[in-house]
């Protein structure tokens, strides 16, 4: 539909994609994350993301665009 999803929003916003080789799955896993916890702690972010490894080391802003995401899912 030519929209973005939240967490691909964040992502974006957030500069969360340095190589783009781990982007995919760490969208997929934010998005699997805030469906079965739409108010995640930062411990609770960082283990629903730990499954996915960054060759860019860009796992502060990945945590912020999760925290991002989470936001605009609240509206």
């Amino acid at each position: 539909d030519d929209v973005l999803h939240p967490v691909q929003e964040a992502f974006l916003e957030e500069g969360a994609m340095q190589c783009g080789y781990c982007t995919g799955g760490m969208i997929l896993a934010a998005v699997a994350l805030l469906e079965e916890n739409a108010h995640p702690t930062d411990q609770e972010i960082l283990a629903g993301m730990n499954r996915n490894i960054c060759r860019c080391n860009g796992y502060p802003k990945i945590v912020n665009a999760v925290r991002r995401a989470v936001e605009k899912i609240k509206g």
